[in-house]
């Protein structure tokens, strides 16, 4: 069996400047943050001491608005 593979360099991206704007906290309350099913999952700690977890949407969606028409590269195996 030969396999084509097209692999595409694609990217979401999001302004943790105006995350935190939004949120209306410091960047020096973040305890920490990851990014699952293209959300960026934010932990913070509030005005009132207490543990937020927050799910963000990109401001840039690779999975919505990349242009599919070109990969990066094509591989046949």
């Amino acid at each position: 069996m030969t396999v084509i593979y097209a692999n595409y360099e694609v990217c979401s991206t999001w302004d943790l400047d105006e995350v935190c704007e939004n949120l209306d906290i410091k960047r020096s309350q973040i305890k920490e943050y990851y990014v699952k099913w293209d959300q960026l999952v934010l932990t913070y700690i509030d005005d009132d001491g207490e543990e937020v977890e927050e799910e963000i949407a990109p401001g840039f969606s690779a999975s919505e608005e990349f242009n599919w028409k070109h990969p990066t590269t094509v591989v046949e195996e």
